[in-house]
């Protein structure tokens, strides 16, 4: 249940309706698909768009925001600060002012609102965790054709299991995304868990949600359920936010082993999309034996409708889980019949306030 409530009414024509207008999961594909001719220049940028992306994950990987400051350096000034090389620092710093990053004044380059906010390790909203990520990820991403041919992941889908050291990459990168973009800050404000006692959070990452849900209700108590190298890094985000004593840390395998029960709420925040069907289907039938009578799960996830098109990022993200997992993003139908079937006796969906790219499909029991 949400403070904020949008509820949608998925079984009647004038719910179809209203999501087809609203361009919300479940609206069909033919209501969304949008036929305009792209232009060239359009093409073109799409064609070239990898090329501020890369400039972006250099500036971060040499740590440039960090050297900026609202007054002002010389390219000479930031070159000496980074050891890198003279013409080659000002050309990137040229780019960063064409896209907006870096400020320019004269022959001082200064830091932007949005790159002291989201570019500097220090900031508590910096972005640089996910920005690193994905320049890690890039050359894995240059076997999306051969991906495509195949249709096997082009990395073990392992959720960054491999070693310590990239378990912390991807964990981190998540906790980076949250902090951003404030997503559980959001939804924190948004869910009503008033009368919730405990709460379970499958594949809670970094743990921001349960943080996040702890400190706006002070009576609950939050389990959080992962892989043990993921629990690792988890502890080190939990370790000064004094909630040691609500917060605990379980040990385990969604894909192979039960959940631990007697929970009021399951959370699951963007587990599904990395899991195939089968997967997903077992998934719920493990949360439903989890929960309480009366109990509900949450799932925040990208929802798309029914020809699997819309929203936009949404259908591209489902190529990164192509790439890295075994899933994609579903839609809402789909969704609805795993819950159904696993015994769940009705089933909605929420529209989440503007911001959050997801929607939380809940379950009850």
């Amino acid at each position: 249940m949400l403070r904020r409530r949008a509820r949608l009414r998925t079984s009647s024509h004038a719910g179809a309706a209203n999501r087809r207008r609203r361009g919300l999961p479940g609206a069909s594909g033919k209501d969304l698909i949008h036929a305009s001719r792209m232009e060239f220049r359009e093409l073109a940028r799409l064609n070239g768009g990898y090329v501020e992306s890369r400039i972006l994950h250099a500036a971060v990987t040499l740590e440039l925001f960090d050297a900026l400051d609202a007054s002002g350096r010389t390219a000479e000034e930031i070159t000496v600060a980074l050891g890198t090389n003279l013409r080659a620092t000002t050309l990137l710093l040229n780019a960063l002012v064409a896209m907006r990053l870096v400020r320019k004044r004269g022959e001082h380059f200064l830091e932007t609102d949005a790159s002291r906010a989201f570019l500097t390790a220090a900031s508590p909203t910096s972005y640089t965790a996910m920005v690193r990520f994905d320049a890690a990820l890039w050359p894995v991403w240059e076997r999306l054709a051969e991906t495509v041919r195949s249709g096997e992941p082009a990395r073990a889908p392992d959720m960054f299991q491999r070693t310590p050291e990239e378990t912390a990459l991807f964990v981190d990168a998540m906790a980076s995304l949250v902090q951003a973009r404030g997503d559980a800050r959001v939804l924190a404000d948004t869910l009503d868990l008033t009368n919730t006692r405990c709460l379970l959070d499958v594949g809670s990452g970094p743990g921001m949600y349960p943080v996040e849900f702890c400190r706006r209700h002070p009576h609950l108590r939050i389990s959080i359920f992962d892989l043990p190298g993921t629990l690792e890094v988890t502890r080190r985000h939990l370790a000064e936010t004094g909630l040691d004593d609500r917060i605990s840390l379980v040990a385990g395998d969604y894909r192979r082993d039960a959940l631990p029960g007697g929970f009021d709420v399951v959370f699951l925040s963007n587990i599904i999309h990395g899991e195939d069907e089968d997967t997903n289907r077992e998934l719920m039938r493990k949360v439903y034996a989890a929960l309480a009578p009366g109990g509900r799960v949450l799932i925040k996830d990208h929802v798309t409708d029914d020809s699997g098109t819309s929203p936009a990022a949404a259908a591209i993200f489902s190529i990164a889980m192509l790439l890295f997992a075994r899933g994609r993003d579903y839609a809402y139908g789909e969704i609805r019949a795993w819950l159904l079937a696993a015994g769940f006796a009705r089933v909605g969906v929420d529209v989440l306030p503007p911001g959050l790219i997801s929607t939380l499909v809940t379950g009850y029991k």
